[in-house]
């Protein structure tokens, strides 16, 4: 079909029967739920602008989001798809560590590992 088809029944089968459409340079699928902080802005671009995916919210409402931090500690960041507790960051070490730092807002968390 990529050389038998005109340029015209191509373009007509792709809208109509989604058929001889070009090969996309991106997989839009992939990665769509990260996709504001994991993909690159050539990425973002073209699957906004071809398939409808992955573009920015259209007002910028800030939206509520939580951390959780529990146990030896394991931590469900603020970016987090999800609540799943199986995909949380677990972290080792003793010490002070910013959990929230911007220039308006500033929250530190202290880790210690229990002594056996």
């Amino acid at each position: 079909w990529k050389a038998g088809w005109s340029d015209e029944k191509k373009v007509y089968c792709c809208a109509h029967a989604s058929r001889g459409c070009p090969t996309a340079p991106y997989d839009c699928d992939a990665g769509l739920a990260n996709a504001g902080i994991g993909w690159s802005q050539p990425k973002k671009d073209w699957c906004c602008t071809n398939q409808q995916k992955g573009c920015p919210p259209k007002n910028k409402k800030c939206t509520n989001k939580k951390c959780t931090l529990w146990g030896d500690p394991h931590i469900i960041t603020f970016d987090q798809v999800g609540d799943d507790k199986n995909r949380a960051i677990s972290f080792y070490g003793d010490g002070d560590y910013h959990i929230v730092r911007s220039s308006t807002v500033s929250i530190q968390g202290r880790f210690e590992g229990t002594k056996y």
